[in-house]
């Protein structure tokens, strides 16, 4: 990567320096997961361990033969599974069951930290609430961190956790920083807390996917060139991945909201991975 200014960083990391409404997208949000958590039923708040922020949301559908797990952004220091309960409301109508991870933040804690906190969710929904059918068509996604977040759970060995060593059919990460040692140059890193050395352990683009199952990325069209390459990046070093989709005319923040339009490119994926033969 060719040397750049702090200034050059901050703009192509920071994507609420380029989007104009990035602001309104929070409190959007929120409001519809509201509506959603009013609207359908859930088990709610289903811990996974002792950190009071580490608890799951779970929208099941009567005879699921597929579970969708959504793990939200936010830079690893903001918002809330709360704040994404509307993931659910689309796929629940194509009979798919949503959980939607909650974990601790920075600078509380550093993301090593919470990718243990999302492999100890998985595992936990795996042996507790999971049904056998849906166990046969888990896949996870995420926006943002989640993207990354995402992806590092191909990283991980689940035979650890008393669980097949590839127990996901896919993954879609949508606009995801696997190489986070950029972000050591941003205004993030005053509370990801991001070191050389801890970014270089973090780095997905060194690391090669454990679990065997198809990997999506998505990426909005309008983001940033260094979004972007981290899409299209991850995608040619991972030999599980598919080519990185480009999202047309959406930004950082609207792209995630494709998981509740049935057809847009992020549903698309979803469900193929999901209810493939």
């Amino acid at each position: 990567m060719p040397l750049k200014d702090q200034a050059w960083y901050e703009l192509e990391y920071n994507p609420r320096l380029s989007v104009s409404d990035a602001a309104d997208y929070g409190p959007k949000w929120t409001e519809w997961g509201e509506a959603t958590r009013q609207r359908l039923h859930h088990q709610s708040n289903l811990a996974y361990g002792d950190h009071p922020r580490e608890i799951t949301d779970v929208f099941a559908v009567k005879e699921a033969k597929a579970a969708v797990i959504f793990i939200h952004g936010g830079y690893w220091r903001g918002f809330s599974k709360d704040v994404f309960s509307w993931v659910a409301d689309a796929l629940n109508t194509r009979g798919i069951t949503v959980a939607v991870i909650n974990y601790p933040l920075c600078p509380e804690v550093t993301i090593a930290d919470i990718v243990v906190s999302c492999r100890k969710a998985i595992a936990t929904l795996w042996h507790q609430t999971l049904t056998d059918d849906e166990k046969k068509n888990v896949i996870v996604t995420g926006h943002s961190a989640g993207g990354y977040l995402t992806a590092a759970m191909f990283a991980t060995d689940w035979t650890g956790f008393t669980m097949p060593a590839t127990p996901f059919k896919g993954g879609v990460p949508i606009s995801g920083v696997f190489d986070v040692k950029p972000l050591i140059q941003t205004s993030i890193n005053e509370q990801a807390r991001l070191t050389d050395e801890s970014a270089s352990a973090l780095n997905l683009f060194t690391q090669q996917p454990l679990v065997r199952a198809p990997l999506i990325p998505v990426y909005g069209a309008l983001e940033s060139s260094e979004f972007r390459r981290q899409s299209e990046e991850i995608a040619r070093r991972w030999s599980i991945a598919e080519p990185a989709l480009g999202f047309a005319n959406r930004h950082h923040f609207n792209v995630v909201e494709g998981i509740n339009e049935p057809d847009s490119p992020i549903f698309d994926a979803l469900l193929r991975l999901a209810l493939q033969a």
